[in-house]
């Protein structure tokens, strides 16, 4: 199945420091559907980060962010009291990051997705049955 990401943008992901980098598959996928579910416009605050950007901002040494596997969201319009509540019940897998913070959230998917990048454009999604 197809499924055409409708909220993001590869530029969005891109290191502001160097331009370089691109988001797992998998976390803009989730992130498109945090989109739809919260139902507003949501801004990426950081996706992926260079080794020196990550320094910069004072990243941890092995952060997802490093391998396109990580980003930090937060919602564009005013009134966000539910979005950190939302994300928490949406991101509740293994191997997954969610830390809430006070102006954002920070979703990490599992490193092994860094192997899975997105290009921009709709994405394959292989549905398995339960």
């Amino acid at each position: 199945m197809r499924y055409e990401v409708g909220f993001f943008t590869p530029e969005e992901f891109l290191c502001p420091c160097c331009g370089e980098g691109r988001a797992s598959r998998l976390l803009v996928l989730w992130l498109d559907l945090l989109r739809r579910a919260w139902g507003g416009p949501l801004r990426v605050n950081s996706g992926f980060r260079c080794a020196a950007h990550n320094r910069e901002v004072g990243g941890v040494p092995r952060s997802r962010h490093l391998v396109g596997c990580a980003a930090d969201v937060a919602p564009v319009l005013p009134g966000n009291g539910g979005f950190s509540a939302l994300a928490r019940r949406l991101c509740s897998l293994p191997g997954w990051e969610l830390i809430v913070h006070d102006r954002y959230v920070h979703i990490a998917v599992p490193v092994s997705e860094s192997a899975n990048l997105w290009e921009g454009g709709s994405l394959s999604v292989a549905l398995e049955a339960p």
